[in-house]
């Protein structure tokens, strides 16, 4: 007697194999993790050595490869206020092997600055951790008649587009600060943009220019020097290198906070346990010993924020500075 054939036959070969290549792609994220890093870690840096970023990146790259085991290579790519860099990582294989240490500029203000942004910071990369802030401080050259942010504020409102304040370049964080202040005070200024920050300094010294929203890098060799005065910080706290500086709440603007800060990213569908991997990495190093006493140099708050954190911070910071280029009318090419 003949059996019938089934009317499904049964392959045992192939049913395996497509088991294990189903089982491989399910599995493949945490064996990506487990394996991760087999080589060499790109860091790329947005603007030249020497600036915030690149000192916060070099000591990351450091330290994260002292206890990684493998090299984590440093790669300026500056220009465009950041956005070549972004988008260099952003267009990067989804693997973990590039990352990005982006700043306010690049991640987000340029959504609002560029309308032909070649790249969205929101859905083409995954934050790994808000590494720290370097907040803003308004400073006036030492000869300055003003001595408090109630002062310059009556000045302005007395005298509409009189005063002016320097920036490193259009479209940057001292430039926004400006715009911000005078969005939140009803006040009309004038914006210098200048080719750099050391210049924008300068002018303050050389009383050029009226006021400025700097880091405390940028004007941290004048302000010992006696030549710059500073006057709030653009932070919800004092600064531990301006213990006697109040903050711009305190200082009778309520709310106001600018900062130049740094996140770390990568490319998105980047597997979580390998962005989970990098931020515990970036979360062991921020209180060592050597990092901490660098960046307390340079006026960088550690901040250390979680993937979800950062992620949230991001958007809100994002929201929040296209309004304020919308409000002032800004865009750039």
């Amino acid at each position: 007697m003949t059996r019938p054939a089934a009317a499904f036959p049964f392959r045992p070969l192939s049913l395996l194999c497509g088991l294990a290549a189903a089982a491989a792609t399910l599995l493949s994220p945490v064996a990506q993790a487990a394996d991760y890093p087999s080589k060499p870690i790109t860091l790329v840096i947005p603007f030249s050595a020497g600036g915030s970023t690149d000192i916060l990146g070099r000591l990351l790259a450091q330290k994260m490869s002292e206890s990684m085991n493998v090299s984590v290579v440093v790669e300026n790519k500056p220009g465009a206020n950041g956005t070549i860099g972004v988008d260099r990582v952003a267009k990067a294989p989804a693997d973990g092997y590039t990352v990005v240490l982006g700043d306010v500029g690049g991640m987000s203000m340029a959504p609002g600055l560029y309308p032909k942004l070649p790249y969205n910071p929101l859905k083409d990369l995954i934050p790994v951790s808000l590494v720290g802030r370097s907040p803003l401080v308004l400073t006036v050259g030492v000869n300055s008649p003003f001595k408090s942010l109630a002062e310059l504020t009556a000045a302005a409102k007395a005298n509409p587009g009189k005063l002016n304040y320097p920036s490193s370049g259009t479209g940057g964080p001292n430039h926004m600060g400006g715009e911000l202040y005078a969005i939140q005070s009803k006040v009309k200024v004038t914006h210098v943009p200048y080719k750099g920050s050391a210049p924008s300094v300068v002018s303050l010294v050389a009383g050029e220019t009226d006021f400025g929203f700097l880091t405390a890098v940028t004007i941290n060799a004048q302000l010992k020097a006696g030549n710059v005065r500073a006057l709030a910080v653009a932070h919800n706290e004092r600064l531990p290198a301006m213990p006697n500086v109040p903050t711009m709440s305190e200082a009778g603007l309520k709310g106001f906070t600018a900062d130049a800060w740094f996140m770390a990213a990568v490319p998105a569908g980047t597997p979580k346990p390998i962005v989970d991997k990098l931020y515990a990495e970036i979360a062991k190093a921020l209180p060592d010993p050597e990092v901490k006493t660098k960046l307390d140099a340079v006026g960088v708050l550690p901040t250390g924020l979680d993937p979800k954190a950062s992620a949230a911070f991001l958007q809100s910071e994002v929201v929040k500075w296209r309004e304020v280029i919308k409000t002032a009318q800004i865009t750039l090419d």
